[in-house]
């Protein structure tokens, strides 16, 4: 249990951290986000994480080969779905903070989502290595990257008033994320070590979401923020 809560909280807790660091004191003069308001979408998060580990556990001992398909595209759909209803309230409609708390409130969903989900794999073995353990926390740093870039940019989507295109990204690398992953859990037909090039393409589609929020959807937010509430050239006469 211990190891799985490292696992989930930590990478989660310094992701936020690193992420936010450029946009709060002491980094700002006038931080772009409310503190409070980070911890609390953070907190909300760590609840949604264990609905969706719930949903998507029921998912795995009620899929087959038929609905395999369908189960990925479905949750992927549920799962955005339900953090755009959370961020796209009207009192967080076309405000710059939201973007960071959507981030937040991913790394949140990650946390918990994670923590179930190593410490349930590693109830079924019996003696589980450090070998195991190390295995288990390297899948769940994916869900961590998962979760945080994919809300992240839903946020941003809010932020912005550009919700679709925003929310289609995150579908997107999330039913990308779901589709690799399928091959590293289809070992007893793809054996290993095959079945790991499925794990490394979605490990690239994880790295490749947060990377893009962090060095590029949140600056080019603030830049265009900046620009905006800049002073207005003066009309000629």
């Amino acid at each position: 249990m211990i190891v799985s809560g490292v696992a989930g909280f930590a990478p989660a807790m310094a992701l936020m951290f690193y992420t936010l660091r450029d946009y709060t004191f002491p980094a700002v003069e006038k931080p772009f986000f409310d503190d409070r308001k980070v911890f609390a979408f953070f907190a909300l998060g760590i609840v949604l994480g264990m609905v969706l580990f719930a949903f998507e556990e029921w998912g795995s001992t009620a899929s087959s080969a038929e609905t395999l398909l369908v189960l990925i595209i479905g949750f992927a759909l549920m799962e955005e779905s339900m953090k755009l209803m959370i961020l796209n309230f009207p009192r967080f409609q076309r405000k710059i903070d939201t973007a960071f708390y959507g981030l937040s409130f991913g790394l949140g969903i990650s946390a918990t989502f994670t923590f179930a989900t190593i410490y349930a794999s590693a109830l079924g073995i019996e003696e589980p290595s450090a070998i195991d353990m190390t295995a288990y926390a390297l899948l769940g740093f994916q869900f961590v990257l998962l979760h945080g870039a994919t809300t992240a940019f839903i946020g941003i989507g809010v932020a912005r008033g550009e919700v679709k295109p925003y929310f289609s990204e995150a579908l997107l690398i999330h039913i990308g994320y779901n589709l690799f992953m399928v091959p590293f859990f289809m070992y007893d037909v793809i054996e290993p070590p095959l079945n790991l090039l499925g794990l490394a393409a979605a490990y690239v589609v994880v790295i490749y979401g947060y990377v893009k929020v962090h060095r590029l959807s949140l600056p080019v937010l603030i830049q265009d923020a900046k620009r905006l509430a800049g002073p207005k050239p003066k009309k000629k006469r």
